[in-house]
């Protein structure tokens, strides 16, 4: 399997293991904390890129994996239409959704640039 299939993987599991949590906040503590216990050189071989290098996983494929995964709790969003998801909840905006997931691909980033 490629790298980059891996990793999206490793991603998407980090967000969905927490989909049955019904509170914003702890939801986005939650997974930003499983992000930032990614092992990437654990799960997968030779995954290390050296800077100036392209990612495995682009920034805008992150933002995907990221947005469609985190809209599948359904305890705090619910489909309006076809991909189409609004907030149970009246305080979560949409901006706080995308500025939650740049905080999260910039740990992403990170984490494929580093050699541990």
């Amino acid at each position: 399997m490629l790298n980059n299939l891996k990793m999206e993987g490793l991603i998407e599991s980090a967000i969905f293991k927490e989909h049955k949590i019904k509170e914003w906040n702890e939801y986005k503590i939650n997974i930003m904390k499983n992000i930032s216990n990614i092992n990437f050189n654990e799960k997968i071989e030779n995954y290390y890129i050296p800077p100036g290098k392209s990612l495995h996983v682009t920034r805008s494929r992150m933002r995907i994996i990221m947005y469609g995964v985190i809209k599948l709790n359904s305890n705090i969003f619910e489909e309006i239409g076809y991909c189409s998801y609004k907030a149970k909840v009246d305080n979560i905006k949409d901006i706080d959704i995308y500025n939650f997931i740049e905080e999260c691909v910039k740990i992403l980033v990170k984490k494929q640039y580093l050699k541990i």
